[in-house]
């Protein structure tokens, strides 16, 4: 397989030690040659870390995952990644699909090579249970996206570093699942806790909000194809994020911008992110320059590639100011560095994903190619929803848990920095001065969504109220088997205070299929490795 070709290639260069400078210094490369590979702890340490790195690439969670387009996110009309935004890709993708792949078994290879030497190196045995807890745990999450992107992939568990065995199959999605849960019970068995670990690494919290999300995947697939309730791992979902809770480790940003921004990276809301860095040390990123606040790059705008649709801020309850005005907006940084904020409803300036804007810039070194703002895979929020959605799942309807579980992040969208105006909300003044509104978002009951489906619905809108432009709306409606249909929806919908259904949707709507609730197999790879079979549709 042409991929696997890649890892072997990279394996050996001093990528693995490469160090992610946030939270571990980087082992001299002189001491990195083959003779002395994985021999001390040290090597050990950036073995470990060259597998972190991997998160940045443009393929894992540095700008790729951000093209696919939903009922709340699309790509910007000039610019469609190769029919990504259109859903008239192909297996020939290469802005997108091929660097998804590639990437991703990059790293699965790194990771690899960690799991296979670090446990032969005499180091304290604690730490290095950690360190192959960590890989491990980074292991689980490259697959959890493969199969969630492509289906049955290649499971490699060991290190490949020979050009012999290359082409492989593919494995069953179940038995990829069931590698996933072993490495994930392994790392909670073994990783560090929130508050022992530095940021950024993989900690129990980390591997039981994965492993909780693995289950309800699993679980909501199993229903959608009709294989099965999914009952028993909706209750594995619902107790491990219970577990997490009520640990009392994390804790939700009191304001939610505060979730997102730089000032306030590492936060108690972080479960499990990527660390970038700035200053010229190559460990920058473009977040916030294909989402964020169109305009001038160089005043804290970003390029618009990616924008929200105009459907998704409708999604909001109307006292949801600070959740929508952050997420989707509708504004604009000027040439002269302020930003615009009173377009009408119906003005054609797109919406905006605001959640990873650059404006109001703070800084007097600030570079709008080499940013260093962290990008967060696991939310603390996202507990709360997962936990909600399986209680819901395995109760057939909501409990008093679920309602609260809901309300928790209900009550802190009711407080508001400044006057609580949505001009001051987009200046975002610091120091903070947050006041409570109790007006917003009052709590729901059962008397407001009394049985399943309403509370299945609930939960589908506030999944994306919550955590829009994170890139998890299209993983959600993959496994609720809504893809097809929420996109075409939007065709013909025509929402409340709007005069007109989506605006250059026609193709869009038109051309999602059913079979593109998983990407094709790169055509590169497929024509490399006979042994590959192309996913159906492409």
């Amino acid at each position: 397989m042409q991929t696997i070709k890649y890892l072997m290639i990279f394996l050996a260069l001093a990528t693995v030690f490469s160090s992610c400078q946030d939270f571990l210094e980087e082992v001299p490369k002189s001491q990195a040659s083959p003779e002395n590979y994985y021999q001390t702890a040290d090597h050990a340490e950036a073995a470990v870390i060259g597998a972190y790195n991997a998160l940045q690439r443009n393929g894992v969670y540095g700008q790729n995952q951000q093209y696919l387009t939903t009922d709340i996110i699309r790509t910007a009309t000039w610019n469609t990644q190769g029919g990504i935004g259109t859903y008239s890709f192909t297996a020939e993708n290469t802005q997108v699909i091929a660097p998804i792949w590639k990437d991703h078994f990059q790293g699965i290879n790194e990771a690899n090579a960690a799991i296979t030497h670090v446990p032969n190196i005499d180091m304290d045995v604690d730490r290095r249970n950690t360190l192959v807890a960590e890989a491990r745990f980074l292991r689980a999450l490259f697959y959890f996206n493969l199969v969630r992107y492509f289906g049955d992939v290649p499971f490699m568990e060991t290190e490949t570093n020979s050009l012999e065995n290359l082409q492989v199959p593919r494995d069953p999605v179940d038995m990829v699942y069931d590698k996933i849960i072993e490495d994930l019970e392994f790392g909670i068995e073994h990783l560090d806790v929130k508050g022992e670990a530095v940021a950024g690494r993989a900690t129990v919290g980390s591997a039981k909000t994965l492993l909780a999300k693995v289950y309800l995947t699993r679980g909501s697939m199993a229903k959608r194809d009709g294989t099965g309730d999914g009952l028993a791992d909706f209750q594995s979902a619902a107790t491990l994020a219970g577990e997490v809770i009520s640990d009392g480790r994390y804790q939700l940003c009191p304001y939610f911008p505060d979730a997102f921004a730089e000032e306030n990276k590492n936060n108690d809301e972080i479960v499990f992110d990527v660390q970038f860095k700035d200053g010229g040390v190559e460990e920058g990123n473009y977040i916030g320059m294909h989402m964020g606040l169109q305009g001038p790059p160089a005043k804290g705008g970003s390029w618009g590639n990616v924008i929200s649709t105009q459907y998704f801020h409708t999604i909001y309850e109307p006292s949801d100011l600070v959740r929508q005005e952050w997420t989707s907006c509708h504004v604009r940084v000027q040439g002269n560095g302020t930003l615009k904020t009173d377009y009408p409803e119906m003005n054609w300036q797109p919406w905006k994903i605001g959640k990873y804007r650059r404006w109001p810039v703070r800084s007097s070194d600030f570079v709008a190619t080499d940013h260093d703002i962290h990008w967060p895979v696991l939310r603390y929020a996202e507990v709360f929803l997962i936990y909600a959605e399986a209680l819901n799942e395995v109760n057939n309807g909501p409990n008093e848990e679920v309602f609260e579980a809901l309300n928790v992040l209900r009550r802190r969208a009711r407080n508001v920095n400044g006057d609580g105006t949505r001009e001051a909300l987009h200046n975002d003044p610091l120091p903070r001065e947050l006041t409570y509104d109790g007006s917003i978002l009052p709590d729901i009951s059962s008397i407001d969504y009394p049985d399943y489906e309403s509370m299945k619905e609930y939960i589908m809108l506030e999944r994306a109220r919550e955590l829009g432009g994170e890139c998890k709306r299209w993983f959600d409606l993959v496994r609720w088997g809504k893809l097809v249909e929420n996109i075409q929806f939007l065709a013909t919908y025509t929402p409340p205070g709007r005069t007109r259904p989506e605006d250059a949707w026609g193709a869009t709507a038109n051309n999602v299929s059913e079979h593109h609730m998983l990407l094709p197999i790169p055509i590169s790879d497929i024509n490399a490795n006979p042994a590959l079979e192309q996913n159906p549709g492409y």
